[in-house]
């Protein structure tokens, strides 16, 4: 598995570096809306990558920010690296800390909320690219709007399912000159971003079945098989289970997570029980490193904890011992 820098997208060379009212009009600028930061802020640090859909941030505050933002002209998916972050949008107010995943607010919507030294890389879906995937789900819908009925992860495997899934897409987007490969990488993220949600567009509709049978090509096969994943994390699945669950070949399966994702299944699949582990010594539920590790499959201690600390910079045994943010 390589280096978390790369399997998270995350830069070594920041595009901006700064502070003050120089922060604060730089990050109006970056994210298309007024902000209204307020607060120490301390020094900010901001990279982008923009794929024309989808641009991934990654972005750190050294002080204690409010903010009281405009709606932005894009969905923002918010990924808590480290610290915590509070959103409030529609009258609802949720906190991501650490590990976690928060969507900023819905389709133009404004929101307000604050942070204390948090580190953190964000996702962000322009109208035309979540219309394309609400489209696929529901063709008889026209636009990108979208009700979300809750702004965290509908569980702890989806919320594992999107930061891996941003996790390959971050180091490995395929160039907007492939124009296949953009295009499909684009929709895939805007159909996990679906499934992360809950949301008035895949209401009722059967993750795994009715809608997977919509799609015939590639890019669904690695749809369909991320629903897999995210459904049967806790199991044991070989390529081979995994690729008869989505009916199509072990070869053809490998072939459409690298052409899509830039990994393998397998890889893939450790990506999300590495995190629902890690998920698990946050939150207090294992007692031990061995049982967060037995708990998610990982029975070679050596290499789950050498695995670990290529995800998340640390060792298991930090994450155990480490408070709460």
């Amino acid at each position: 598995m390589p280096h978390t820098r790369s399997r998270r997208g995350i830069p070594e060379v920041f595009e901006f570096e700064g502070d003050g009212d120089v922060a604060r009009d730089w990050l109006d600028k970056a994210f298309g809306a007024r902000l209204r930061l307020a607060g120490e802020l301390g020094t900010v640090r901001h990279q982008r990558a923009d794929h024309g859909t989808v641009a991934f941030d990654h972005l750190t505050i050294g002080g204690p920010v409010t903010f009281d933002a405009d709606p932005m002209p894009a969905l923002v998916v918010v990924d808590v690296l480290s610290g915590s972050v509070s959103y409030t949008r529609d009258g609802v107010t949720d906190v991501a800390r650490d590990g976690e995943t928060i969507l900023a607010a819905g389709w133009q919507m404004a929101f307000s909320g604050s942070g204390e030294r948090y580190d953190i890389r964000t996702t962000s879906i322009t109208a035309d690219l979540l219309a394309a995937a609400v489209a696929e789900i529901d063709p008889e819908r026209s636009g990108p709007q979208v009700s979300f009925r809750s702004y965290v992860p509908h569980s702890r495997a989806a919320g594992a399912r999107w930061r891996a899934t941003v996790d390959e897409l971050a180091a490995h987007f395929p160039e907007v000159t492939a124009a296949l490969g953009h295009a499909d990488a684009s929709l895939l993220l805007g159909h996990t971003l679906l499934d992360t949600f809950p949301n008035d567009v895949v209401d009722g509709v059967t993750r795994a079945g009715a809608r997977g049978e919509l799609y015939g090509d590639s890019p669904s096969a690695v749809r369909r098989a991320l629903n897999v994943i995210e459904d049967r994390a806790h199991e044991e699945l070989t390529l081979e289970q995994l690729a008869g669950a989505v009916a199509v070949t072990p070869r053809a399966l490998q072939y459409a997570f690298r052409k899509e994702l830039g990994c393998t299944p397998q890889d893939y699949l450790r990506r999300v029980r590495l995190d629902l582990a890690r998920q698990s010594l946050r939150d207090g539920s294992a007692q031990s490193v061995g049982d967060a590790a037995a708990r998610f499959g990982f029975f070679n201690p050596g290499r789950f904890a050498s695995d670990y600390r290529q995800v998340f910079d640390e060792n298991p045994g930090q994450t155990l011992l480490r408070p709460p943010s």
